[in-house]
Order: structure tokens, then C-alpha cells, then sequence
């Protein structure tokens, strides 16, 4: 399975992977798995979104502080009431259709 096909699995069935419908969860299996890649090849893997899509955050929300992109999907999510995991995938999608 590449890396999209399991935000897919992710995004359809969250609870497979982490118990719940939980961003933080999320968040954090997302960080030990793209951390992992890099420690076993001996770098950054093509598809570890993190970086970039956190300065696509930035822009595109108008973040001035360097704020990490889970804490912009957290404040997004809160000032529009929606729940975080949707405005993740949501904001997921439109980065990588946008790369």
C-alpha cells in the first residue's frame, strides 16, 4: 500500500488505525510513520507532506507565526465548528490537488 492509498484508508476508517475518529491520534500516527520512513531510508521520503503542506497552510490561512500544521488544522477547524479530522482530509486534498 503507498502513502495515498492509506490516507484513504485513513480518512474512510480512522478507527483501524487509531482507535477513533481523533485528529491528535491522527496526527501523531501520521508523525511516527512519516518519521520512521525517514529514519529507515536515511531521508525525508517524496510523499512526507508535512512540511510543505504546513507552509501551504500558512498561506493560504494567512498564519504569520510558524505555527506546525496540525495546530493550523486545530484552529481551523475550531473557528469554522467543524471537526477536525474533516478539515484535515478536506485541506489534505486541496494541497495535494494543488501541488
Amino acid at each position: 500500500m503507498n502513502f495515498e492509498d492509506l490516507m484513504v484508508h485513513i480518512e474512510k476508517r480512522p478507527q483501524v488505525y487509531v482507535g477513533e475518529k481523533n485528529f491528535s491520534l491522527i496526527s501523531a500516527f501520521l508523525e511516527g510513520y512519516l518519521c520512521n520512513d525517514a529514519i529507515r531510508l536515511g531521508e525525508r521520503t517524496k510523499y512526507d507532506f508535512r512540511y510543505d503542506f504546513g507552509e501551504w497552510l500558512r498561506n493560504k490561512f494567512k498564519y504569520e507565526l510558524e505555527l506546525g500544521w496540525s495546530t493550523i488544522i486545530t484552529e481551523i477547524s475550531q473557528k469554522e465548528n467543524l471537526d477536525s479530522v474533516d478539515v484535515f482530509f478536506r485541506e489534505y486534498k486541496l494541497f495535494i490537488e494543488n501541488k
